[in-house]
């Protein structure tokens, strides 16, 4: 049922940029051109991605707009800046947590002021449950919109893990010392 409802959250999202947006691939006069666009998106994508694996909490919540909207599986969803920046900065604390995704599909609007990267992740974490550390992969939405300075923001951000990819991640091998041998 959770991963179901999940999935309708993913879908309406997905939805509504391309309701909103029109979802073409010209521009109408004055909005931008959608090759830009997409150049744009796609290097935002990077940069968080980057942001991500080096805990740059500030950098990540730089992404958002103000009243942006976050909903990941597994925690409460975030409304407003305040409270994306409390998810982030509790993900990056924990020491198992990493995160990799890639857009598998960026789309500009018609009207040159919406657009949305649709892709894949993979993430590990500890569960707060159990302290077992877990391994998950999936899909997310994200909805960017056009800022007054011409930046491009996340205004919805929405990720569901797969159905049955949720698995403890096997303990690590231990930690030997090196024998120290003088010559």
């Amino acid at each position: 049922m959770k991963h179901t409802r999940n999935s309708f959250a993913l879908f309406g999202a997905a939805a509504l940029a391309m309701a909103a947006g029109g979802c073409g691939k010209t521009a109408s006069a004055g909005g931008g051109d959608p090759a830009s666009i997409t150049n744009a998106i796609t290097a935002d994508a990077k940069a968080m991605n980057d942001q991500t694996k080096s805990n740059d909490l500030e950098g990540l919540v730089g992404h958002y707009a103000d009243d942006a909207y976050f909903a990941a599986e597994g925690n409460k969803p975030a409304d407003g800046s305040t409270e994306i920046r409390q998810l982030w900065s509790g993900a990056l604390s924990d020491k198992a947590f990493k995160l990799s995704f890639a857009s598998d599909k960026v789309d500009a609007g018609q009207g040159g002021d919406l657009a949305y990267s649709r892709g894949h992740f993979t993430r590990q974490y500890t569960d707060p449950k159990s302290g077992k550390v877990m391994a998950d992969s999936g899909s997310y939405v994200a909805v960017y919109k056009k800022q007054a300075d011409g930046s491009w923001k996340v205004v919805e951000d929405f990720a569901v893990a797969d159905p049955n990819s949720v698995k403890a991640v096997p303990p690590g091998k231990a930690v030997t010392s090196a024998k120290m041998v003088s010559f």
